[in-house]
């Protein structure tokens, strides 16, 4: 059976979420088994998150051990393997990786969450939480503040996104607002990560 968009974005969204958030234990000291659990935290932890809000017990990670076990082991590889990588080029493979990576997740979430038939901003929320929790969750568990707490365009990228998928979704189709939303998350993705813009703050 041929895979569909989303499952091979979703694929691509673990391997790239799983070596950001190994690359960032590797880079705040921690060993094998640390880098390991980061790596699964930021790919999993945002849909074990939206899992347990919609009530699919037991999360999905538990019964599909195979994607587990990627993380696993692409974890382990970018372990070994860090002090080898050219880190200018390590640094634009994970930027680009990140921005496919988060346009996954967030369709995937907003896809998850309108199969549900939540309203749109429910779609919204639960496409921000798959695609962000995760890297949330790795920032505090390494004591730092939360990247889409601070700056960047990232929650809100994937919150668009989800809306974008709940329009386009009912009024067409769910392939359709597949394709427009991924387009859409990787696009202001892109952007922002071209321009370096981010959300206004207060400076105190």
């Amino acid at each position: 059976m041929t895979p569909s968009i989303l499952e091979i974005m979703n694929f691509i969204g673990i391997i790239s979420f799983t070596i950001s958030g190994t690359s960032k234990g590797v880079s705040k000291g921690l060993d094998l088994f640390g880098t390991i659990v980061l790596g699964i935290v930021t790919s999993y932890a945002g849909g074990v998150t939206a899992d347990i809000l919609l009530g699919i017990l037991p999360p999905t990670i538990l019964r599909q051990w195979q994607f587990l076990l990627l993380s696993i082991s692409v974890s382990s590889l970018t372990f070994f393997y860090y002090r080898y990588l050219d880190r200018r080029f390590l640094r634009e493979v994970l930027k680009v990786s990140d921005a496919i990576g988060l346009s996954a997740f967030a369709v995937y979430g907003a896809s998850l969450a309108y199969s549900y038939d939540l309203n749109i901003i429910a779609v919204a929320l639960i496409s921000s939480i798959v695609a962000s929790g995760g890297g949330a969750l790795r920032d505090v568990l390494v004591n730092d503040v939360p990247l889409i707490l601070t700056k960047e365009i990232y929650a809100t990228a994937a919150m668009t996104g989800g809306i974008v998928y709940y329009i386009v979704a009912f009024f067409t189709d769910v392939d359709l607002a597949t394709l427009t939303s991924i387009i859409t998350v990787m696009t202001i993705r892109g952007i922002a990560i071209k321009y370096n813009l981010s959300l206004p703050s207060i400076k105190v």
